[in-house]
């Protein structure tokens, strides 16, 4: 598969909501460990939103839909968790703008945007221990397929490899950034749960096209 649709693109958000609102009690159980215990409601929360909102609309673009679900989740979040997620949905959107179907170099172009975006916003980079540490590797990982011409679903599979090797190095790291920078040594041999939610959403891009 070398081009998605509008459609497709909605079962695959769709496909993201579902991961992460069963994924709630792995998130919370993480994030109580080096973090406040909210990130897995809040991102609940957020993506219920979204799973509500994509059941019951229709949309002519990619650029409509990936606009309205970070819009949702920054509006239903709040909080860094919204602004930054929902910033991974939004800071891309040039890279749709006028087209009806993506090909792999425009989705990669739109999560290269988005993770520069986030990048910016948040202060951060590589080796903080944030979710820019799993999300840079699948965004990596994307352009690389793109380059190399490769399918939706071989460029889908390596960027959910990517994002979880980018979780595993999250587990060497010391928390820069965040609540969880205030448990110093304590965060080590933890993975960063921001990135754990990164895995999810690629692992779902990748089961909706597989």
């Amino acid at each position: 598969m070398d081009h998605l649709t509008t459609e497709q693109l909605q079962k695959m958000l769709l496909k993201v909501s579902e991961k992460i609102i069963i994924s709630e009690p792995l998130l919370t159980e993480l994030d109580t460990i080096i973090g406040d215990g909210d990130h897995g409601f809040g991102m609940r929360t957020g993506f219920s939103a979204v799973a509500a909102q994509l059941s019951e609309k229709t949309y002519a673009s990619p650029y409509e839909l990936f606009k309205d679900s970070g819009m949702t989740l920054i509006r239903v979040m709040g909080g860094t968790s919204g602004v930054i997620f929902g910033t991974l949905f939004i800071g891309g959107l040039s890279a749709m703008e006028g087209k009806e179907t993506l090909s792999v170099q425009d989705f990669a172009d739109y999560i290269s945007l988005g993770t520069q975006s986030i990048a910016r916003r948040g202060r951060t980079a590589r080796g903080d221990k944030t979710m820019y540490d799993a999300l840079i590797e699948a965004s990596e990982s994307l352009l690389a397929s793109a380059s190399s011409k490769e399918s939706f679903e071989t460029a889908f599979q390596k960027a959910c490899e990517a994002a979880k090797y980018g979780v595993e190095n999250t587990k060497s790291m010391l928390s820069k950034k965040g609540r969880s920078k205030n448990f110093k040594d304590k965060t080590l041999g933890h993975p960063d749960t921001g990135a754990v939610s990164v895995s999810l959403i690629f692992e779902a891009f990748h089961e909706t096209i597989c």
